[in-house]
């Protein structure tokens, strides 16, 4: 149910999840994960549950009236390991990694129940311990309970877990290897982007290699060490080099998505204590592209 409003005189200088817990009668942890999910917006942009409010500024948020949980839902996934901890999924393009505001069936949490057996979760995040965009292809970690999901989280925040991507980008990268050390945040106007900043922003990095030149495109192998949003689509952009098929960051057309595959990951397995390697397989949409622009 959509509701707008405005913040009153003396609602000025708090954080925009008290104000909405109060505003709607919510719980102060549905607030904020309502607007994690995208269904608060300020002046028609996504904001963040800790901004401190003004006065005058328009509220618009949405909620559901139906119970708060997520179904299991029969969709086929593409396992490619698992155990008695954990499962890795060869994510496809167009899946959706956890329910959202918009994206309540479907996604890859909504099959993850279903083979676990679950009927269904109160918790958008159950089993998620790191995320891939809509449609970034590759390895997507899953764990199986509550304990496993917070190692794995940990190992992932302390930057214990390396991460492979693939990507084929524009233009022509003359050095063999580079490495790209910038700050990342959201975008001062449009707040549905992220961008490298001047001021501000959190610490990133991103390495890389050259696999193949092509006809007018570089295949990299790229290796993200830390884990923001959009890092590698804003790194490699700002670089001069933007993904294929990445509209958002670079140009429309020659692909119906950005052409970014997450490779593998290699950690120490958190329940059985040695070290393990899950790799997926290059996607066809983007072995056909390489073949198609070899010279």
């Amino acid at each position: 149910m959509p509701k707008s409003f405005h913040v009153r005189v003396e609602e000025g200088g708090r954080r925009l999840d008290v104000v909405i817990s109060e505003k709607l009668g919510l719980t102060r942890s549905r607030a904020k994960r309502l607007i994690e999910e995208g269904c608060v917006q300020i002046q028609g942009q996504r904001a963040k549950p800790s901004l401190i409010v003004r006065p005058g500024l328009e509220i618009f948020a949405r909620i559901e009236d139906e119970p708060a949980f997520f179904a299991a839902e029969e969709i086929p996934l593409d396992i490619i390991y698992e155990d008695e901890s954990m499962i890795a999924v060869n994510k496809p393009k167009g899946m959706v990694v956890h329910p959202s505001c918009g994206h309540k069936k479907g996604t890859l949490l909504n099959a993850l129940l279903h083979h676990m057996g679950f009927e269904r979760s109160f918790d958008p995040r159950t089993g998620i311990v790191h995320r891939l965009d809509k449609n970034t292809t590759g390895v997507i970690l899953l764990a199986k309970n509550e304990k496993v999901q917070e190692a794995l989280s940990s190992l992932f925040k302390e930057r214990r877990v390396k991460k492979v991507y693939r990507a084929i980008v524009h233009g022509i990268i003359r050095e063999e290897h580079g490495t790209i050390e910038l700050p990342i945040g959201r975008h001062p106007r449009d707040r549905k982007k992220m961008t490298v900043l001047k001021q501000g922003g959190r610490y990133a990095k991103t390495s890389f290699r050259v696999l193949e030149r092509l006809r007018g495109f570089t295949y990299l192998e790229v290796y993200p060490e830390t884990g923001r949003t959009h890092q590698i689509r804003v790194h490699l952009s700002f670089l001069g080099h933007p993904i294929v098929g990445d509209g958002q960051y670079g140009r429309k057309g020659l692909s119906e998505r950005p052409l970014l595959h997450a490779l593998s990951l290699s950690f120490i397995h958190p329940v059985r204590q040695i070290p393990i390697e899950i790799e997926a397989p290059i996607p066809k949409d983007m072995e056909e592209f390489l073949e198609a622009s070899r010279v």
